[in-house]
């Protein structure tokens, strides 16, 4: 626990093969670190200024025990089989399950990346009809030709585990892929986490370092973040490798990248991972604010967070929500606001993506500086882009776009990079012609994905249209919904079972779809890009509009603040466009009934024997 103040360290943290253990401060607008210095971390594999990470050694793309995985491959399972034990300790024992990725086979995983027409996993550059990505996979952040996975712990094993030789073993939770199958050489390799461990309540700058992650996890379980505000980090800001059941929620994280010193930042960074929540996160200034990707992650929900200001000084619009690798699958984004979601074709396929009451702007101002020299964005200016071999997303009861500036519902181009002048709502199955392979257009991309119930600046309305569910597939076909139909409420959340403690009562809840109405949030009023005006973006009092007026009623009265941008616009007095420095921050104003300051209570009822040495 650190009183207030602040903190010069020439260093950083990493702490390594501990648990239970948490760094606290008095409050992110009370205690602050301001390191010139950053800690090996990562398993050597990078820099922090606040790291956790397990003592076992394992790197996630040369794991020192793998086992074959010879039974259990269900969707749904809660038990499989090994071909050993050994290493294996129940409720403590991290394992991580992969395949061959479609088209190899063998435990070497031989072969060549070959397009099946439904379930791609795919991680290959795309040439002579091979392929998917135009980069080619990461193979360094995860095992090559191996990017389907998903970590689970051990529960118990039987026989008991630490048994060498065929070895049963109930997991928790259960597996959530459909395609697990034994022609794919699945194995299992283990990690021994850090467990219960995290960051809480405190202030952290990395503006004089350059360092890989500013808080960093490698190999842990049910670690977290909370309460925090990450000023500066250099390349990645919250930063995930190898991880489970990890909770980041309340944090501000603002300009990671260092004003794009570093060219490619990412403020909140998740590889390798399984079951994470990140929830209730600000995200200013930089240009990919959340990015599960350079690795497979899987089961993780984004919820409910604000990403503003994602400009790259540039004409190009970069999308604050990224899927960036093959193996980033089953991931839930609900509720969040930011200018678009980027399921990329950069690394590979991501598969079964579902994307709930989310509010995509779609456009970005330039009016104020953050542009660069650019007077406005005239490229990949969209709400959504699913790039092609994406299959079978779910995009439903969104809000997309931003008045005035789309003009067009939904196109494919051959080249996603040279479409300047469409504005569309959907960029769906594009190719792309901007890297080392050249990537074509994926006409499954479409014909699999879900789109239902979405509100769109284009159309000016909700659409209900069964031409865009698919309901036909020969695999994995989704009839139309029917709890969730036009004058029908859709479920308030896909991931909460009802209005949660932290959510302000004077908030509706939901806050984002196209069954709510008389929404809070309006548009500035005025000419797009007028230098010192806000003209164009989402703001909810006209105070917040400098040089003009709020107009209510803007998104069809769909949208209300979700807190995190309530927290930015009304208490931290926030730009709407996300340009200015560094803003102060309290996690426990912005969220009602949050325990963001308070740790552990005490504990009672103690006793204990004092022995007095000689």
């Amino acid at each position: 626990m650190l009183g207030p103040g602040t903190f010069y360290l020439n260093n950083g943290f990493c702490m390594t093969g501990v648990n239970n253990v948490e760094l606290r401060g008095s409050g992110s607008n009370s205690t602050f670190l301001v390191f010139s210095g950053a800690a090996n971390c990562n398993n050597g594999n990078g820099s922090a200024l606040i790291g956790f990470q397990s003592s076992d050694g394992t790197w996630f793309g040369n794991p020192a025990t793998v086992y074959n995985w010879t039974g259990g491959y269900a969707q749904g399972a809660t038990s499989i089989t090994l071909s050993s034990g050994a290493s294996i300790k129940a409720n403590s024992t991290m394992i991580t399950l992969d395949q061959c990725d479609t088209g190899f086979t063998g435990s070497g995983c031989t072969g060549a990346a070959t397009d099946n027409g439904n379930f791609f996993d795919c991680g290959d550059g795309y040439a002579g009809g091979k392929g998917c990505s135009v980069m080619g996979s990461d193979s360094g952040n995860g095992r090559a030709h191996r990017f389907q996975s998903e970590t689970v712990e051990a529960v118990s094993c039987s026989p008991a585990c630490g048994t060498a030789g065929t070895t049963t073993v109930t997991i928790t939770p259960a597996l959530i892929h459909p395609n697990w199958a034994s022609g794919q050489a699945p194995q299992a390799w283990l990690i021994q986490p850090s467990i219960n461990v995290g960051v809480r309540n405190l202030s952290a700058n990395g503006a004089k370092t350059q360092c890989t992650g500013g808080i960093t996890f490698t190999n842990v379980e049910n670690g977290w973040v909370q309460g925090t505000a990450l000023l500066h980090a250099y390349n990645n800001g919250i930063y995930l490798e190898a991880t489970a059941h990890m909770s980041i929620v309340d944090n501000y994280v603002y300009d990671t990248g260092q004003n794009l010193v570093y060219s490619d930042p990412m403020a909140v960074k998740d590889t390798l991972g399984s079951d994470n929540l990140f929830q209730n996160n600000i995200v200013q200034g930089t240009r990919i604010a959340f990015v599960n990707g350079e690795g497979p992650s899987v089961g993780d929900v984004i919820a409910y967070n604000l990403a503003i200001n994602c400009n790259d000084a540039a004409d190009g619009m970069w999308g604050c929500y990224w899927q960036h690798s093959n193996g980033d699958d089953y991931n839930l984004y609900e509720g969040n606001v930011g200018n678009q979601m980027f399921e990329d074709q950069i690394h590979g396929t991501h598969l079964m993506l579902t994307m709930y009451r989310n509010f995509f702007t779609g456009w970005e101002s330039c009016a104020n500086g953050n542009c660069g020299g650019a007077a406005s964005k005239d490229a990949q200016v969209t709400a959504a882009d699913v790039l092609s071999y994406n299959r079978y997303s779910n995009w439903i009861a969104n809000v997309m776009g931003t008045p005035g500036a789309m003009n067009e519902y939904s196109f494919t181009a051959a080249d996603y990079y040279t479409s300047q002048s469409d504005n569309p709502i959907w960029n769906v199955s594009s190719g792309n012609n901007g890297g080392s392979y050249v990537v074509p257009t994926d006409p499954l991309t479409a014909s699999t994905m879900l789109r239902w119930g979405n509100y769109d600046t284009f159309n000016n309305a909700v659409l209900w249209n069964a031409a865009e569910v698919p309901s036909t597939l020969s695999i994995y076909a989704n009839p139309a919904p029917t709890a969730c139909v036009s004058k029908v409420n859709c479920p308030a959340s896909l991931y909460l079972s009802s209005r949660p403690t932290w959510w302000s009562s004077s908030i509706p809840f939901p806050a984002i779809g196209p069954d709510v109405t008389g929404g809070n949030v309006g548009i500035c009023s005025g000419t797009l890009n007028t230098k010192g005006h806000f003209s164009g973006l989402p703001a909810i009092a006209s105070s917040q509009c400098t040089g003009t007026t709020l107009t209510a009623g803007a998104w069809g009265g769909h949208v209300n603040a979700i807190p995190a941008m309530t927290c930015y616009l009304n208490i931290m007095k926030g730009t709407p466009d996300g340009t200015g420095g560094a803003l102060p921050f309290d996690a426990n104003s912005c969220y009602y009934n949050s325990a963001t300051s308070s740790g552990p209570s005490p504990p009672t009822n103690l006793s204990g024997t004092v022995t007095q040495k000689p």
